[in-house]
This record gives C-alpha cells, structure tokens and sequence, in this order.
C-alpha cells in the first residue's frame, strides 16, 4: 500500500520529497501557459507544472504530483477546493500528518 502513498506537504516540506508524489493544497497565485505559481499552506510559492487539460474557476486546488525540486511539482491530477479554504488548518494538516506520534494513522 506504500507505494500508492501521497503525503500532504507544504513548501517547507517538498525538498524532503523529490522525485515522490505529494498532495499539496495551494492558492492558485498566476497562471501562464502551463505554468501556475500557488501559494502553499504554508504561505510558501510553489510552481507547478500544469496538465494540458487544466481548467478550473476555483481560487483553492489540491495539487497530486511529483515534487521536481524544492519549489516545483509536475502536476499529475488535481481537486477543485472551491474559493474558501482555509489555508491555516491545511497547514496544520500538513504538521500532524508528518508528526511521528501519528506515524500508524498516516
């Protein structure tokens, strides 16, 4: 089952996980061509290098992707979040998923 694992990072995090697919919930900041520049939960700036097909309204996306680098992901998939998320309970999210007392759950 670990091979089909996706933790949830943040900027901090991404450097710990390259060349892994991660989650990461982002503000969509710019988008141009097939480049978007998020804003992670953190308040860190991400690149994410975008599918062909991706279209969304929303302001709020969970990225699933390979991290590339410390600041950039190759987008495999996405979910719409909508346009009111909040980024600080992401955050913690993102904190106690990597919190060893919570190593059995996640």
């Amino acid at each position: 089952m670990t091979e089909h694992r996706s933790p949830r990072v943040n900027k901090a995090l991404m450097d710990n996980f390259k060349g892994q697919t991660v989650r990461l919930i982002a503000k969509i900041r710019n988008v141009r061509d097939d480049i978007a520049i998020v804003e992670a939960s953190d308040g860190g700036e991400v690149e994410v290098k975008l599918l062909k097909t991706f279209h969304t309204e929303d302001a709020y996306i969970e990225v699933i992707g390979q991290v590339v680098d410390e600041r950039t992901i190759k987008m495999m998939g996405y979910i719409e979040l909508g346009n009111d998320v909040d980024m600080k309970l992401a955050n913690d999210v993102v904190q106690i998923w990597h919190d060893p007392r919570f190593a059995k759950i996640f």
